[in-house]
């Protein structure tokens, strides 16, 4: 009797989950506590393990499908007796009258009516083993999920990939060289999209070709994976929070100046985590910031939980420092380096990405100067950060060079209105400006 597995609870309250990948096929072998397959919520992705030892019999699901937890997800083979109960012979009788129902040690002497295990066609699965007699099924590549994950967002079958690791494992860098060698071919063709020497381009064209970041196959493409999660959170703050934005830039001289000499004694400090404590700090006076709307109440959250937005291979995310009001630049600067590198590595929970109360985005690490950020669902306001450049600025009477970081708040106008909104800019804006205030506690 196959063991039914159906999508379990991942937490957060969270409800459904897309088929990301499946490490396993029918007709495969598994352990107990063997990976069975990449899920998808809208917090993160994960791997789930199977419960049983056995063969895979069917999957509930092809990869792009959504599920809801208590679907069936996979029926495993587990080797269960299926209870089949006797119309004829009592159970402590079983030879002294004629079984017209086979006994499990006579399966081929007389028809059964009910499909053994080992008849899985009568299961209707979603996704049926080969049929009996024909070819064997396609060696799966050794990688790990990361790199799986890795291969797809750069559209690379992994069995056109000659893995150069540990037992022949595919490996980060074969998929370097297999995306050098795709694109190499057409490097300076007319009708190349990204063409080598084409200074017309943003950003670096070589970079772009070994990350390969924006390249895509002409046609239709399902929206799903990281990139759904996303399409689905930005459509909904726009369709639902009204959006006020405020604009404006400030001399970041002393700010610089504090990293200089952070750095100078052993102790990291960067300008986004002066944003962020800064922010913190803004918050825990203006309760009514750290908020959000839920129908026609108003919720003020317990807890200020500072959200960083990071760019990663896979899509943006926003990892939650939680309780960012008590920490000090040091240990906002140590948290935010930890969960940047664990975002890029793919190893962020369900936990890392849940419960942010206002969100810190730093569009000027890749460069930009404005922008328009989008508040994230369940949240009143966040604060965009440009690149700190060199600018023209009136400094004590003359207009001179002077470091400057432009910076954008937006805010959901239910909730805040102009006069909140710039009584929070002020505040940011003064600690960015001096910020060792923030380590006297000003």
């Amino acid at each position: 009797m196959p063991y039914r597995f159906h999508l379990p609870d991942i937490g957060e309250g969270l409800e459904e989950a897309e088929i990301v990948e499946w490490l396993v096929a029918p007709g495969d072998t598994v352990v107990r506590d063997q990976a069975l397959v990449e899920v998808l919520t809208d917090k993160a992705s994960s791997e789930l393990p199977s419960p049983v030892a056995g063969v895979i019999v069917a999957l509930g699901g092809g990869e792009g499908d959504r599920l809801r937890v208590g679907d069936l997800l996979i029926e495993i083979e587990d080797g269960t007796p299926a209870a089949v109960p006797d119309p004829v012979a009592a159970p402590s009788e079983p030879a002294t009258v004629p079984d017209p129902v086979s006994t499990p040690s006579e399966p081929a002497t007389v028809p059964h009516p009910v499909a053994a295990p080992s008849e899985p066609a009568t299961l209707e699965p979603a996704v049926r083993p080969p049929a009996s007699g024909g070819p064997p099924p396609a060696v799966r590549p050794k990688a790990s999920p990361a790199t799986r994950k890795r291969a797809r967002e750069l559209g690379i079958d992994l069995a056109t990939v000659r893995g150069t690791g540990p037992g022949g494992r595919i490996v980060e860098s074969d998929l370097q060289a297999s995306v050098v060698a795709a694109v190499a071919p057409t490097a300076g063709r007319a009708d190349d999209p990204v063409r080598a020497g084409d200074t017309n381009r943003a950003g670096d064209t070589t970079r772009d070709r070994a990350t390969g970041l924006g390249r895509i196959a002409a046609g239709r493409h399902p929206l799903r994976g990281v990139r759904g999660v996303i399409a689905r959170n930005m459509a909904q703050s726009w369709s639902q929070i009204p959006h006020i934005h405020s604009f404006d830039e400030l001399d970041a001289s002393l700010l610089l100046d504090l990293r200089t000499r952070m750095t100078a004694i052993g102790r990291e400090v960067t300008p986004l985590a002066v944003a962020v404590v800064s922010s913190a700090r803004a918050l825990r006076r203006l309760p009514l910031v750290n908020a959000c709307v839920e129908g026609d109440e108003i919720v003020v959250h317990d807890r200020v939980n500072v959200g960083v937005a990071v760019a990663t291979d896979q899509g943006l995310v926003v990892p939650v420092l939680r309780d960012a009001d008590l920490l000090d630049l040091f240990g906002a600067t140590a948290e935010i380096a930890d969960l940047a590198e664990r975002a890029r590595a793919g190893r962020l929970t369900a936990a890392d990405l849940t419960g942010g109360t206002f969100t810190v985005t730093n569009y000027g690490s890749l460069g930009g100067r404005w922008a328009t950020p989008i508040i994230p669902p369940g949240q009143a306001a966040i604060l965009g950060i440009g690149r700190i450049a060199d600018r023209p600025a009136v400094h004590e009477g003359a207009v001179v060079p002077r470091p400057m970081l432009p910076y954008s708040f937006g805010a959901d106008h239910r909730l805040v209105d102009g006069d909140l909104l710039e009584t929070l800019k002020a505040s940011v804006v003064d600690d960015l400006t001096e910020p060792l205030r923030l380590l006297v506690g000003a």
